[in-house]
């Protein structure tokens, strides 16, 4: 494990953080570094400063200040290194709002005094920031995908990434067990304490759009490691050429966890460039090495469903006939609102597409299903003809009983791997030793 040095441990009582619609943390406009998402294209982008922390979270040398390689970052009791990520506003171009046709614009939060003025102006609060029925200030996400830290799925680099099947870091071998298979990963994640909860689609998205708006900004490789001028892969990169490299980066090179051309969580030798903003204090590996599950986006067979705004992601189970399942008639019902049997770009086509296009690729709702499933990720019907722009990522258009989606893609998966790739083929009850988890939280 990796020496942490710890700069300060606050003790908080322990309760949820109160964050009502009326108040903003920041100074005005968000030009403070607290609970600020930062600029596009500048140091420190895509992470920010929490406001407070929940028991067990301490600061690590350099949290706070914008220029370290560990800034935004924190360490919970178990060793876990995780990114806070603030909530911000954000403006998908339409070529009539203000922004080219897939343009992208991000403000922290405090830079409008309500969800409703940001509207006004065109910019949505993004799905990933509304949980249980409130808006949270920002989410913890884990640096690293998870590996097996004394029983606990902890997010440690270096680690030997967890997988659901028996042969590849199981999830069996943690505390409590749990079960081999894509459900296993709710439980998996909670090996860490209660208020963890498996990553959802809503936060994977997230971080794509963050590390396609600081894309766009960038110019020059000092504030964004990955940054390609030419547009071809401009991107963040990882561990999917099956040969522990990167097939756009010839350069990265990957550390074998000894299981295929699996690697090490977060041990490539150029860091920042798989990480979100291209810095060394992002999160890492969200463009292949393993598939990811996410929760937040299900389907019965019948019709696709989104999960509700007032469900909470750390109360989500497992299985599939309680109401807190995430798959299952009755989870179903409690948890998730219905985008019918089809959806713009989910058409249950049984085939694969990829991310992009030279029309409209995202809704630029800021309410409603369509503002919903653009936070996870879902395209316009038009939006997946393939662009660079979006990597030319994956999505994998299936519709079956038990959706569980997974995310990121694997260590073989090419150019179809990368921060947007969404696989819609896999179910609850599957076992395959590519598909891990990484954990979050709620502040």
């Amino acid at each position: 494990m990796s020496k942490l040095f710890i700069r300060e441990i606050l003790t908080p009582d322990g309760s949820p953080v109160a964050f009502p619609n009326g108040i903003r943390i920041g100074s005005n406009g968000g030009a403070g570094l607290v609970n600020n998402i930062g600029v596009p294209g500048q140091q420190g982008f895509g992470l920010g400063i929490a406001p407070d922390l929940p028991a067990g979270f301490a600061k690590l040398y350099g949290t706070d200040d914008p220029a370290s390689d560990v800034y935004g970052n924190y360490v919970y009791t178990d060793g876990s290194v995780m990114c806070y990520v603030p909530a911000f506003f954000y403006k998908y171009g339409t070529g009539a709002n203000g922004l080219a046709i897939n343009g992208i614009d991000v403000k922290p939060f405090a830079a409008y005094a309500s969800v409703a003025d940001a509207a006004a102006a065109g910019y949505a609060l993004h799905r990933a920031f509304y949980n249980a029925g409130t808006i949270r200030p920002g989410v913890f996400v884990d640096k690293y995908q998870c590996s097996n830290n004394g029983g606990v799925a902890s997010s440690i680099k270096n680690g030997n990434p967890l997988s659901s099947a028996a042969d590849h870091n199981p999830f069996n071998a943690l505390t409590g067990a749990p079960a081999n298979n894509y459900g296993g990963a709710l439980a998996a994640a909670k090996t860490r304490g209660s208020q963890f909860f498996c990553n959802t689609r809503f936060i994977f998205a997230a971080l794509a759009l963050l590390a396609r708006a600081h894309a766009a900004a960038a110019t020059s490789t000092t504030h964004c490691a990955w940054y390609d001028a030419t547009g071809v892969a401009n991107f963040p990169k990882g561990c999917n050429n099956n040969a522990l490299g990167d097939v756009n980066d010839a350069a990265i090179a990957y550390v074998s966890d000894g299981y295929s051309n699996c690697g090490k969580t977060g041990s490539a030798n150029f860091f920042a460039r798989t990480t979100h903003n291209g810095q060394a204090s992002g999160v890492a590996d969200l463009n292949g090495n393993m598939w990811e599950v996410n929760t937040g986006l299900t389907s019965d067979g019948t019709n696709f469903y989104l999960l509700k705004t007032s469900a909470n992601a750390a109360a989500l189970t497992g299985s599939n006939t309680l109401s807190t399942d995430a798959w299952g008639a009755t989870g179903i019902t409690a948890n998730y609102d219905s985008l019918g049997a089809t959806y713009e770009s989910l058409q249950a086509r049984s085939t694969a597409v990829t991310y992009g296009s030279a029309t409209q690729v995202f809704s630029a709702a800021t309410t409603g299903t369509a503002w919903t499933a653009a936070g996870a990720g879902v395209p316009l019907a038009g939006g997946t003809t393939g662009s660079n722009a979006f990597g030319n990522d994956g999505l994998w258009d299936y519709r079956p009983n038990e959706l569980c989606v997974i995310s990121g893609g694997s260590w073989g998966y090419g150019s179809n791997a990368g921060a947007w790739a969404l696989n819609l083929n896999t179910v609850r009850g599957d076992s395959y030793g590519l598909v891990g988890l990484r954990a979050a939280s709620y502040l």
